[in-house]
């Protein structure tokens, strides 16, 4: 069963036994393989990423009642990358990130690693040791009555 433990950093990560552990990983894959399915499957070229942060950092200017840190790349990407960077289709998802965060501060407000330690430890969530054929992780939740 995984137990969530904190590294030297107090970085969280995810204990799976034999040697395996989950962290998050805020590094780029920067293998050949790895950057032409991104280019392929993602539109993620230099070139359009560059054009879409400008994109919608142009829409955002406009929106008045949004605070996003427009000048911080990483977190543009996050959600670049899921909308094939597209900004217009960006933008609206960060609109709704952030109507669902002020509906549901309950949901959103406190959410570390140690508050919900207990999914965990339940073994509601569960991570795979290994990556599939693509390199994606697989997790499993638990769902209904065991």
């Amino acid at each position: 069963m995984a137990s969530l433990k904190f590294d030297d950093n107090n970085v969280p990560y995810l204990d799976l036994g034999d040697g395996y552990r989950i962290a998050l990983e805020g590094d780029e894959y920067t293998d050949a393989k790895s950057k032409e399915k991104a280019a392929r499957e993602l539109r993620e070229t230099p070139d359009v990423v560059e054009q879409s942060l400008q994109e919608l950092r142009a829409l955002l200017e406009g929106e008045q009642t949004l605070y996003v840190p427009m000048d911080n790349d990483p977190f543009m990407i996050k959600f670049l990358r899921p909308c094939k960077y597209y900004a217009q289709s960006a933008f609206e998802l960060i609109k709704r990130y952030y109507r669902f965060r002020s509906k549901h501060p309950d949901l959103c407000d406190e959410l570390y690693p140690a508050s919900v330690k207990h999914v965990y430890a339940e073994g509601l969530v569960h991570f795979l040791p290994l990556r599939d054929q693509h390199g994606s992780r697989i997790l499993v939740l638990e769902c209904g009555s065991k």
